[in-house]
C-alpha cells in the first residue's frame, strides 16, 4: 500500500514531535491582560477494511494558535480610558492551520465499494462497473482515475490538503449596571445535553469532510458563523433560582453542513451523485437532450451534460438564498433555570434552515412537480445546461427542552434528558413524481419529528481495576420518531401509476437509496428504493474512562449500538498518554461492525452499517501543547 514517500511522511512527524518533546515544558505564555496559547498535532489515520488490507489515509498536521486580550477591566480600556456603559471586555482570537500529506504522496488508497454496495448492472460495485465502462470505451484504468486521490488533478489537490480558518474571533462585553453579557463575532454555541449526537446542539452546522463524524471533540467539526450572543441573567424568579435568559442572532452568515465524496477518504461513501463521470446525474440521462456535450473521447464522450442545479443552487454548498440577513437569518433562544429540588432545565426555541446533520433521512434537492407547466420549465432550463432541481434548504421551527438531575442520595448518578420536536423537515416522498425520470428523482413532504435522548453519568469504583481512580461511566439512549407516518412499500409505490400513489397519500424514502443513472429500474430486481424510512429509529451508546499514574493516563472504551438496523455497531478503545505537561500521545482504534454483512439495503439514519461500513482504523495523535 504505502510507498517510500508515504513512510518518509509517517517517520518525520514522529522525529518532529519527538525533537519537539526533548525541550523543557513550555507554559501558556502570559503578559498582562496577553495571553497567548496554543499546540501542534499530527494525526495518522491507517484504514483496515479487512483483516488484509490497510491503506494510509490521514496525515493530517495541525497548528492551532488561541490569543486572548482582557482589555478593558472595571470600566477602562487598556488601563487608560474610562468607558461608559461597558463594565468589562475580553478578546478572543482563535486560528487553526492544516496540512495533510496524503494529497501530495497519493498513497494507493482506493475505496472499490460505496453505500450502494453490489447493486449497479451485473451485480457489480462501482469500481468494478467504472472499469467495465471504461474498458468498453477503449479507457482501461478508467476506474482508478476516478476513484484514487491521485486521479484527481493537481489543482484540486493543493485545494484540499490545506485548511486555513479563522476559527473564533469575538468579544465579550458585560454592560455596566445591566445583568446583560453580549458576545459579538465568530463562535460557536452549544446548547443541550446530549454527547456528539445533535439535537438542541444545531446553531453551527457540521464539517463532516474533516473525519466525518469521528472525531472526539465536536468543537473541531463545527462550522463557526458570525453572530450575535446575547445572556441576561434573572436571578430568582420565584423558587426557581439561577434563571437567564439566552438568545442569538445569525444576521445572514448561515451555511450548509459540508460534505465531500468519494475518492476523498474521509467524505461520504459515494461518487458526486451530480458531477461523478461514472453515473453522474449531469452526464446523460435526463441532462441527454441538454446542447452541451461531453467533450474528449471518454467513456461519456459525445453525451449531453448539465452544467449546474437552477436557481444558482449548489449541493451541500447554496440554497436558494443570498447570504444576507433578509434571507439567511438564524435564530433562537432558552431559557435556564434551576428547580428548587435540583433539577437544571432549559426551554429552548431555535428557528433556522435545516442542515440535515442530526441523523434525520431528509431530502435534499427539490425539483417542479409533473405537470405541463412544470415540463415547460424545465425544458427551458435543460437547454442552458441547467439541471432543472435546486439545492433545497428550507426553514423548520424547533421547540426543546433540556434537563439534568444529580441524584446524589440513592443512585449517586447524574441523568440527563434532551428533547426536540421538529416542524417542516422534506423527505423524499416516491408517491409524489417529477419531471425528473432518469434519474427518478422524488417529490418532497413535509414532516414533523419527535426526537429524544436519556442518559446518565456515574463515577462508580472498580477496585480490581484501579484502586486509586473511580471508573467515569456514561450511557446515552437516542430516539427518532416521524409523526403521522404511514407504511408503504417504495418500491410497489414507485413503480405505480397515479390512481394507486393517490391512494398512498405519501411513502417516503431515504436519501442515500435513490437511483442514478446507472441504477434507474424500478422492478422487483431493482437495486433503488429498498430501503423506506422507519417511523422509529433508536441508538445508544455507552462508555467509561478512569485515570493511573496521577492522570497521565488515560484508558477509555465507548460502544454505539443501531438496535433497529440489525445491531450495527462501532467500538471505540482509545488510549491517551500524557508524557509531559506539553506531550501527548494519543492511540485509538474504531471497529465498525455489521453483523448481518453488508448486501442488504441498511441506509440507517446515523451511518453505521451504510456510511462507515468497512472504515475501522486505527489512529495515532501526538500534540505538543504550548
Amino acid at each position: 500500500m504505502a510507498g517510500s514517500r508515504v513512510r518518509s511522511v509517517v517517520v518525520w512527524s514522529f522525529l518532529v514531535f519527538a525533537a519537539l518533546g526533548t525541550t523543557r515544558a513550555l507554559a501558556t505564555i502570559k503578559y498582562g491582560p496577553f495571553q497567548f496559547s496554543g499546540n501542534l498535532q499530527s494525526q495518522n489515520i491507517i484504514r483496515t477494511p479487512d483483516v488484509e488490507t490497510y491503506q494510509f489515509i490521514q496525515n493530517r498536521n495541525t497548528a492551532r494558535l488561541r490569543f486572548e486580550y482582557a482589555w478593558l477591566q472595571k470600566g477602562r480600556a487598556m488601563d487608560k480610558y474610562d468607558i461608559p456603559f461597558i463594565e468589562r471586555s475580553d478578546l478572543l482570537i482563535y486560528y487553526r492551520g492544516v496540512y495533510d500529506s496524503i494529497y501530495d504522496t497519493t498513497p494507493g488508497f482506493i475505496q472499490k465499494e460505496d453505500t450502494y454496495g453490489k447493486s449497479y448492472p451485473g451485480g457489480l460495485n462501482v469500481f468494478d462497473y467504472a472499469n467495465l465502462k471504461g474498458n468498453a470505451a477503449n479507457r482501461p484504468g478508467f476506474a482508478r482515475r476516478v476513484l484514487t486521490i491521485s486521479g484527481l488533478t493537481h489543482e484540486q489537490r493543493d485545494a484540499l490538503k490545506f485548511d486555513n480558518q479563522l476559527r473564533e474571533a469575538f468579544v465579550d462585553l458585560k454592560l455596566r449596571g445591566l445583568p446583560l453579557t453580549i458576545r459579538a463575532g465568530r463562535q460557536q454555541i452549544v446548547w443541550g445535553e446530549s454527547d456528539n449526537f445533535r439535537m438542541l446542539d444545531r446553531v453551527n452546522t457540521l464539517d463532516v469532510t474533516w473525519h466525518f463524524a469521528q472525531e472526539l471533540f465536536w468543537d473541531e467539526i463545527r462550522r463557526p458563523f458570525w453572530m450575535l450572543k446575547f445572556l441576561y441573567n434573572l436571578g430568582n424568579i420565584g423558587p426557581i433560582s439561577q434563571s437567564f435568559l439566552e438568545w442569538y442572532w445569525n444576521p445572514g452568515d448561515w451555511r450548509p453542513v459540508k460534505v465531500a465524496f468519494m475518492p476523498r477518504p474521509w467524505g461520504v461513501p459515494l461518487l458526486d451523485p451530480l458531477t461523478n463521470r461514472v453515473d453522474g446525474a449531469f452526464i446523460g440521462g435526463f441532462c441527454e437532450v441538454s446542447p452541451i456535450k461531453v467533450q474528449g473521447s471518454g467513456p461519456n464522450a459525445g453525451r449531453g451534460k448539465c452544467l449546474s442545479l437552477m436557481n444558482g443552487t449548489k449541493l451541500f454548498g447554496q440554497g436558494d438564498y443570498d447570504r444576507n440577513p433578509m434571507e439567511n437569518s438564524q435564530a433562537g433562544v432558552r431559557y435556564h433555570g434551576v428547580a428548587p429540588f435540583g433539577l437544571e432545565f432549559t426551554l429552548n426555541y431555535l428557528y433556522q434552515r435545516w442542515a440535515g446533520d442530526d441523523g434525520t433521512p431528509s431530502g435534499q434537492i427539490r425539483s417542479f412537480p409533473d405537470t405541463l407547466e412544470g415540463r415547460g420549465a424545465a425544458s427551458r432550463l435543460l437547454q442552458r445546461g441547467i439541471f432543472p432541481a435546486e439545492y433545497y434548504t428550507p426553514y423548520v421551527h424547533t421547540i426543546g427542552i433540556s434537563g439534568n438531575y444529580s441524584d446524589e442520595q440513592y443512585t449517586q448518578t447524574v441523568f440527563r434528558l434532551e428533547s426536540v420536536y421538529d416542524m417542516g423537515i422534506p423527505f423524499f416522498d416516491v408517491a409524489k413524481q417529477t419531471i425528473v425520470d432518469n434519474p427518478t428523482l422524488p417529490g418532497l413532504t413535509k414532516k414533523e419529528m419527535w426526537k429524544g435522548m436519556l442518559a446518565f453519568d456515574r463515577p462508580t469504583w472498580i477496585r480490581s481495576l484501579n484502586k486509586k481512580s473511580t471508573f467515569f461511566i456514561t450511557g446515552q439512549f437516542f430516539w427518532h420518531h416521524i409523526v403521522g407516518m404511514n407504511g408503504c412499500e417504495p418500491q410497489t409505490v414507485a413503480r405505480a401509476g397515479d390512481r394507486y400513489k393517490a391512494k398512498v397519500g405519501e411513502c417516503l424514502i431515504g436519501p442515500l437509496d435513490l437511483p442514478s443513472t446507472a441504477r434507474t429500474g424500478v422492478s422487483n430486481n431493482a437495486p433503488a428504493y429498498r430501503d423506506k424510512v422507519r417511523d422509529w429509529e433508536t441508538i445508544f451508546s455507552i462508555a467509561a474512562f478512569t485515570f493511573y499514574r496521577g492522570g497521565s493516563l488515560w484508558p477509555f472504551v465507548a460502544l454505539v449500538v443501531d438496535p433497529v438496523n440489525d445491531f450495527a455497531m462501532e467500538v471505540i478503545p482509545r488510549f491517551e498518554y500524557v508524557v509531559r505537561d506539553d506531550l501527548t500521545l494519543t492511540a485509538t482504534q474504531r471497529y465498525f461492525i455489521t453483523p448481518k454483512g453488508h448486501f442488504a439495503p441498511r441506509n440507517d439514519p446515523w451511518g453505521f452499517s451504510s456510511l462507515s461500513r468497512d472504515r475501522s482504523e486505527t489512529q495515532l495523535n501526538i500534540t505538543y501543547q504550548f
